[in-house]
């Protein structure tokens, strides 16, 4: 890599030599503000013409997207309770759930409801009438068995289901054990043509009202649901409860509400506003009121009750008039302000966005630490852009230098698992050590230039099986190699990782050696070792230069085996023998095929240790 020559000149020099470049933070600002100020006086003027636009259309606009969005959400609550039902229902239906296995059935309904909050409960209802019901209460998950042969019209039920044969909402109903009012469905079971029984869930309507609550204070509409007319399921004064509500009674009647409004609702109509109406996607009409006339927009649903549901929204009289006025101005003088600002801001983007995407593309890609294919960034326009791509051209530099030294992939692991994970700390680790056999004798016969080619191919085999198991490569020591598994991250089945990468070594071995012989070449043999135990990980050196790196006597244990490998590894002629201890092969599956080569006292061991071979399948 050529060095370059280092800029000694005075930083005031080397601005004049690049020439003044203006401050982006200064000039969007100031462009800004001076296309606005020249634009506000003809958007002034404009606005004034602009009152004529008629203001009902906006008021019908605004009353569709009200009801719109009110009924999309019962969609998504109720919808979203029908889906889970109907997916248990196929489970079951299926044979991939038994329905007479309870523990499980429960553990499912359980789930579909950790899935859905607004599901208070869900009841599997047999056509024998046995049941299974799940639910919370408390914050603690309940499941009870029972029977309803004995409930009123359960049987009734029991033929409609089966004989409507697709899911179906019912009525709402006060449920005794949330003391709160609920709407229920059915969703039949059938596995081929015999009818299983169904699914009941109830469905608290409250979550309704709720939304409302939080939908008109951040609209300011006046939004309701109501049902067979004069009953209200949900309005914004329900939010939290309603008192006096019961079995008997398990809605609140319009005059039970402090809405003196919405009450009025039904009362004589003054006009049913059909030049409005005519072609929208929703009702209405006025009412007068004892101050002012009220406007009531609204749609009716059948889909979830054998009554009708009406979603709707109402206003005052002077809450649509001036506003909606003033509000046609704003949005006219808006519309013009935006369209210059688009216009000027598409030629401030062409100058400005280019440069900053690329920095931001070389950024994330430097993030990923995919440093060959970033290229330099050059110079910009602007001051800020200037400085921060010089900069990042000489980040860069730095750290392709780096990424030959470190380990990326380790690197990306510290990253990820944050600064805590590079302190020093005793894990649960599995070792392994590589060793070209008569690499001494090999390396005298090759050029310097040919063994370094040797060394790198046959390390990029070695990483290559590593990498693809999640291993660590420590260091390369001469022809050695020394990984680890089990950190940075967590893995608890780092014995098998070891000895799966240790196969595939094997195998690329045999194929690459199949080509040294075809050309004439001396195959390479290899020995590896490989032991589980406990060691310190973590950041180990002096200030200003540490490794990512392990000490302890498992190292010493994996790389003695790698040396056993001499004597008792495996044949003479084959390309791998890999030799595993005790402690590894006890961390194994049956997936690997292992050979006691017997017991072993390890150079600096004073105890003998089992030794197994790992076998290629």
């Amino acid at each position: 890599m050529t060095a370059v020559p280092a800029d000694n000149s005075p930083p005031a020099a080397r601005r004049g030599r690049r020439g003044f470049r203006p401050s982006m933070a200064a000039t969007l600002p100031l462009g800004l503000a001076a296309l606005i100020l020249t634009s506000l006086g003809a958007s002034l003027w404009l606005a004034l013409d602009a009152a004529r636009v008629n203001t009902f259309e906006l008021e019908r606009t605004l009353a569709e997207v009200t009801v719109e969005t009110v009924i999309h959400e019962v969609e998504a609550q109720l919808g979203a309770a029908q889906t889970q039902a109907t997916f248990i229902g196929e489970l079951i239906g299926s044979g991939e759930v038994d329905p007479r296995d309870e523990d499980r059935l429960a553990d499912l309904m359980l789930g579909a409801l950790a899935a859905t909050p607004q599901v208070a409960g869900i009841t599997f209802v047999r056509t024998d009438f046995s049941v299974l019901r799940v639910g919370y209460r408390g914050g603690e998950k309940i499941a009870k068995r029972g029977n309803w042969g004995d409930r009123p019209g359960i049987r009734d039920a029991m033929n409609e289901v089966e004989a409507l044969g697709q899911a179906r909402w019912r009525e709402v109903v006060w449920v005794e054990d949330f003391q709160a009012p609920h709407i229920t469905m059915a969703a039949p079971v059938h596995r081929g043509e015999t009818f299983l029984g169904y699914i009941f869930p109830v469905v608290s309507i409250s979550v309704l009202s709720d939304f409302l609550d939080r939908f008109d204070q951040a609209s300011g509409t006046h939004s309701f649901i109501l049902y067979d007319r004069d009953k209200v399921i949900a309005h914004p004064a329900l939010a939290g409860g309603f008192h006096g509500l019961s079995n008997e009674k398990p809605l609140p009647t319009l005059g039970d509400l402090n809405d003196p409004i919405l009450a009025a609702i039904w009362n004589p109509v003054i006009d049913d506003m059909a030049y409005l109406l005519t072609g929208a996607s929703i009702d209405g009409h006025v009412v007068a009121g004892s101050e002012e006339d009220y406007l009531y927009f609204y749609r009716e649903l059948d889909l979830y009750s054998e009554s009708p549901w009406t979603v709707g929204v109402y206003y005052r009289e002077s809450e649509v008039s001036e506003p909606l006025r003033r509000l046609i101005g704003a949005a006219v003088v808006g519309l013009a302000i935006l369209v210059i600002a688009v216009i000027a801001g598409i030629l401030l983007v062409r100058i400005i966005v280019p440069p900053i995407r690329r920095l931001a593309d070389a950024s994330q890609a430097v993030e990923r630490l995919e440093l060959s294919g970033v290229q330099p960034l050059g110079g910009s326009l602007f001051r800020e852009l200037d400085a921060a791509a010089k900069a990042f051209d000489a980040m860069l530099a730095g750290l392709k230098w780096f990424e030959t030294y470190v380990p990326r992939r380790l690197v990306l692991r510290l990253m990820h698992s944050g600064s805590d994970s590079m302190a020093s700390e005793e894990r649960q680790i599995t070792v392994f050590f590589t060793d070209i056999v008569n690499f001494t004798r090999l390396g005298s016969r090759l050029e310097p230039a040919a063994l370094a080619d040797l060394l790198n191919q046959h390390f990029a085999l070695l990483n290559e099986a590593i990498e693809a198991e999640g291993g660590t490569i420590d260091k390369y020591i001469g022809d050695s190699v020394m990984a680890f598994w089990g950190a940075p991250e967590d893995q608890p089945d780092h014995a098998a990782r070891a000895c799966r990468a240790a196969l595939q070594i094997g195998r690329a071995l045999r194929e690459d050696n199949q080509r040294r012989r075809a050309a004439g070449e001396e195959p390479l043999r290899l020995r590896i070792g490989i032991h589980s135990g406990t060691a310190v990980v973590g950041n180990i050196g002096a200030p200003g230069r540490v490794n990512y790196t392990l000490v302890g006597d498992t190292v010493n244990v994996a790389q003695r085996l790698e040396g056993l490998a001499k004597e008792v590894g495996a044949e003479p002629d084959a390309d791998a023998a890999i030799l595993v201890s005790d402690e590894t092969r006890a961390a194994l599956t049956a997936e690997f095929e292992l050979g006691a080569v017997g017991s072993h006292q390890l150079r600096g061991h004073s105890e003998e240790i089992a030794v197994y071979r790992l076998i290629a399948g």
